[in-house]
């Protein structure tokens, strides 16, 4: 969903910075040629400036709007060229590349400046004396080794900000010292499961029992290192759909969905039986243990993640002293 929305969000962008070229373009037209000039072409945009509009509205597979918008500008400037074969509206056309890198995809920017390269073979073939008079054939080689530097420097520019949004969204969806799950991204979980047919939902709390006095028996950095292999251990134990969260400090929480309340007990005692061994640190063995506390539930009334956390706090909290 979120990435449907995020591509939607871009092609609302690149319509209206379109719109607003053309806008532009035309003004230009109308001063340097007279009204009529703008005619021959407005009839071409407004066809395609109205489907594009129609997909856009009604969000119809934004990713299939995203490859017809650019695909479109190619068209346009196309038969832009066939009427209007001048070198400021070639120049125009490679506009179209780096506005492909909107929306930081690699296969558009490689359809983006294919097209770019087949419309310049076009123009160089159809239009020479009009567009490239002083332009030999070798030249016009260089011409084509540009574009592909061109897209080629788009592409790698978009995996290095790729690779960084990676890190960042990491960094936002993530606990920075065990790499699980934070709260943000357990409330994301929480929704997400809310917009599907589940027929049950648990929350686990977890407390590591007398994680303080490991602390100060043997600092920080032994604690912190506890913690990472505590967390191994139970990872261990789920599925790729149960997600494991780190609230704070020695508090974890596990989502749970579609799992009966037997299931649910026996993963419990998994976890409880992963974690009776010892943990080596160094030299250090480490007796580790915690208290897991359980809500569960079938109705969707009762599905709100912070009244289920509680529960499971609070059932974790009578287990912990009983």
């Amino acid at each position: 969903m979120f990435f449907r929305d995020s591509i939607h969000k871009k092609n609302v962008l690149l319509f209206r910075v379109i719109i607003i070229f053309y806008i532009i373009q035309v003004a230009i037209n109308i001063i340097g040629e007279g009204p009529s000039s703008v005619f021959p072409m407005f009839l071409l945009f407004t066809t395609f400036g109205g489907i594009v509009f129609l997909l856009i509205r009604r969000e119809f597979f934004p990713k299939v709007t995203m490859y017809f918008m650019v695909t479109s500008i190619y068209l346009y400037f196309f038969f832009l060229l066939n009427d209007s074969p001048y070198l400021v509206n070639y120049f125009f056309m490679w506009l179209g590349l780096p506005l492909s890198t909107i929306y930081q995809n690699i296969r558009v920017i490689i359809l983006a400046g294919s097209l770019s390269l087949l419309l310049t073979a076009y123009t160089y073939v159809h239009f020479q004396e009009e567009i490239f008079p002083n332009v030999i054939y070798e030249d016009f080689i260089y011409l084509l080794l540009f574009g592909i530097f061109l897209t080629a420097f788009f592409i790698t520019n978009v995996k290095m900000i790729s690779r960084l949004q990676a890190k960042i969204n990491h960094l936002a969806f993530h606990d920075h010292l065990t790499g699980v799950a934070n709260r943000y991204s357990l409330e994301r979980k929480f929704e997400d499961l809310l917009d599907t047919n589940i027929k049950s939902l648990a929350v686990l709390f977890i407390d590591l029992n007398a994680f303080k006095q490991i602390n100060d028996k043997y600092g920080h950095k032994t604690g912190d290192e506890v913690l990472q292999k505590a967390v191994l251990r139970i990872r261990n134990k789920l599925t790729y759909s149960q997600l494991l969260c780190r609230l704070g400090g020695d508090e974890f929480v596990i989502l749970i969905d579609n799992f009966s309340d037997q299931q649910i007990r026996t993963l419990i005692k998994e976890i409880e039986n992963a974690l009776e061994a010892a943990i080596q640190i160094n030299e250090h063995s480490i007796q580790v243990s915690a208290s897991i506390g359980m809500s569960y539930t079938t109705k969707r009334s009762e599905m709100n993640l912070q009244r289920m956390i509680d529960q499971a706090d609070t059932a974790m909290y009578l287990i912990k002293h009983a």
